[in-house]
């Protein structure tokens, strides 16, 4: 397999060094890594999030179960994901995989698809952050201010951060992260003390609990607690040894996210009762800080309040850094202005890509903030939403490119490179289709034009393959890129 620092066969010596210097730096180990992922994921968001949403339209008691088969099927689609992850190595990940599938049309559209995606999806967060951390300040400390003041620190500080090597954003959300398994595990620690084995109840492994209620809608929103564990492979040329660290890494993340949330979710209805979906439809936003009060002591809702914030900022660093190593990846195949692919001769970081998604970002807030919209419902739940949907849409795309990629290569395995990637491909795809049919749900709006907004995920990823065909047909050599060999050990 040919590595980062590994000029490829007939690649001349000023091409290799070319290469090299285009290259990120390697700082990464498979632990930082995990930290790094699971980190936008965002479990204590998720948490008091989504978890009671998925409680109260999901499934109820069928919940543990129906995290355990979003899991399932994440780990399925990480069998394939690994598989390919030892073939390319390359900061596109997704896009870069589609092109290897199915040609540089398809492989283009998904990286348009993707930063839209993604883009809208860290602006979403900018809001919840901004949102959660004006009543942390306005309840915890006292303070008043406009959530515009929150937006900036955020946006800020994710800018001096993506700046620079990925090693020192890695430490800081290790910290975060830490922290907020610490909060969530206080909480299951006192329930479990006091409730004993009653914090377990065994209905909750009942295959009829989880046919109950709405589970479509629980796997809907089971997934999106997940979202985040699958860019291992954006950080490919920034972890050592890649084709082994990337593989523990995602199935790490995977392991270790739905282990959290099975356990979370299975004490919290031993603490709540049978009739769990019933009161989370009664305290869909106060489910867990009742608890927190209940179990911990008055100062539980404080440090949650807190540390909810907290964590959508960890969530906002980690997609930040998802973008603009999207961006750079572009830029390198001059697929966008090729500043942008170029690392910072000192931290060996995409520090010009990570500008644009600064200044993007900006703009958006800047505007949400002049049109007077609400961060949390109509900035935050929206742009989560949609990003959402891109996201699990490019791990479907993602599963079939895999099949064709082998195939292609005449290396197919029956099992990593095609019933793995397949099932996983059904599983997200049914997915997709539940998330776009329920967007009101994931978005909080029944408004027509938000609920069309998926479609623009369709017309990313056309423009994307319309580009893909002009450069084919007027710059070869960038078009040739796409699909090249290049950071590749195909």
């Amino acid at each position: 397999m040919t590595t980062q620092s590994t000029p490829l066969v007939g690649t001349s010596p000023a091409a290799a060094s070319a290469d090299e210097a285009a290259s990120l730096r390697p700082t990464l180990g498979a632990v930082r890594l995990i930290f790094l992922i699971v980190a936008a994921a965002a479990p204590m968001a998720g948490v008091l999030g989504v978890v009671p949403v998925a409680f109260a339209f999901g499934n109820g008691m069928g919940l543990p179960l129906t995290f355990l088969a979003a899991a399932v099927i994440l780990g399925l689609f990480t069998v394939g994901y690994n598989a390919m992850s030892k073939e390319v190595v390359n900061v596109g990940a997704f896009y870069a995989y589609i092109a290897r599938g199915f040609g540089g049309v398809v492989g283009l559209g998904a990286a348009f698809l993707a930063l839209l995606a993604y883009l809208v999806f860290v602006c979403g967060v900018v809001g919840y952050f901004s949102f959660f951390a004006k009543v942390a300040l306005a309840d915890v400390f006292g303070i008043e201010v406009h959530w515009v003041v929150p937006a900036a620190f955020a946006l800020v500080v994710a800018a001096f951060l993506g700046y620079r090597r990925i090693d020192f954003s890695s430490r800081m959300l290790a910290v975060l992260l830490s922290v907020e398994f610490a909060v969530l595990l206080a909480l299951n620690v006192s329930i479990v003390g006091t409730k004993g084995i009653a914090a377990f109840p065994s209905g909750v492994l009942s295959l009829d609990a989880v046919w109950s209620g709405a589970p479509g809608i629980a796997i809907m929103l089971a997934f999106t607690c997940f979202i985040g564990v699958e860019s291992a492979a954006l950080y490919a040329e920034e972890t050592h040894s890649p084709s082994r660290t990337i593989g523990i890494a995602t199935f790490g993340a995977v392991l270790l996210t739905s282990v959290f949330y099975f356990m979370t979710t299975w004490i919290t209805i031993g603490a709540v009762g049978p009739d769990v979906q019933a009161v989370a439809q009664q305290q869909v936003a106060e489910l867990y800080f009742n608890l927190g009060n209940q179990y911990v002591g008055g100062f539980a809702t404080k440090i949650m309040m807190v540390f909810l914030a907290t964590s959508m900022f960890a969530t906002h660093l980690a997609i930040h850094n998802v973008c603009s190593r999207y961006i750079f990846a572009l830029g390198r195949q001059a697929c966008l202005p090729a500043f942008l692919g170029r690392p910072h001769p000192v931290y060996a970081s995409p520090h010009a890509a990570s500008v644009v998604v600064t200044l993007v970002t900006v703009a958006v807030v800047g505007i949400a903030v002049l049109l007077g919209l609400d961060p949390l419902l109509q900035l935050g739940a929206v742009g989560i939403g949609f990003g959402t949907v891109g996201v699990i849409a490019l791990q479907a795309i993602t599963s079939v490119a895999v099949i064709a990629y082998f195939r292609r290569k005449g290396r197919s395995h029956w099992w990593t490179t095609v019933l793995a990637p397949l099932a996983s491909f059904f599983g997200l795809a049914a997915t997709v289709i539940l998330a776009v049919k329920n967007f009101d749900l994931l978005t909080g709006f029944q408004n027509a034009v938000v609920l069309s907004l998926p479609a623009l995920l369709v017309i990313a990823f056309l423009a994307g393959g319309a580009y893909a065909g002009w450069l084919k047909r007027n710059r070869p050599s960038a078009y040739a890129a796409i699909t090249d060999e290049f950071h590749s050990g195909a």
